[in-house]
């Protein structure tokens, strides 16, 4: 791809149900829709493939790569021929969970994996308490990539 000095994002929202099959699906359908309307990058939301709560991340858990959800990401950047950042989904690893953010070149490779290093825990008195850390691990490194369009565009995923 040569440097034009234009590089489409999109940041896609998108509803999020039970079945990890659908949100796959509506996932697909919107990152294909995005790239008719010129997105280079394209970006899914936290959790896309799964209800966001403590009480799912261990059940909806897959291993990164190698997982449906991987997979799926991994056949729509290739379809698409765009970059793709998977949001996040809930990644297991030897025992332990994760909020796990991808990323995928044009050809399908899987070119960053971010953990999720900060937390969400809250605990307002009389209020809402939602803890992450209840039943995540935080990551505990930065994480950048680069895009053939340009050296100089680097995205954090923190």
């Amino acid at each position: 791809m040569a440097a034009t000095g234009k590089f489409r994002i999109a940041l896609v929202q998108l509803l999020v149900g039970a079945e990890k099959a659908a949100n796959l699906a509506r996932a697909q359908k919107l990152v294909e829709r995005a790239k008719e309307k010129g997105a280079e990058l394209i970006v899914l939301p936290e959790c896309f493939n799964s209800p966001y709560g403590t009480q799912y991340f261990a059940s909806y858990a897959e291993p990164v790569p190698g997982g449906p959800s991987s997979d799926a990401l991994r056949d729509m950047a290739r379809k698409t021929k765009a970059y793709l950042v998977g949001g996040s989904i809930p990644e297991v690893e030897d025992g332990k969970y994760y909020n796990t953010s991808t990323v995928y070149s044009p050809d399908g490779i899987l070119i960053a994996k971010h953990r999720k290093i900060h937390l969400f825990d809250i605990n307002v008195p009389g209020g809402i308490k939602f803890t992450e850390s209840d039943v995540l691990k935080p990551g505990n490194e930065i994480t950048t990539f680069e895009t053939s369009e340009s050296s100089l565009l680097l995205i954090n995923l923190v």
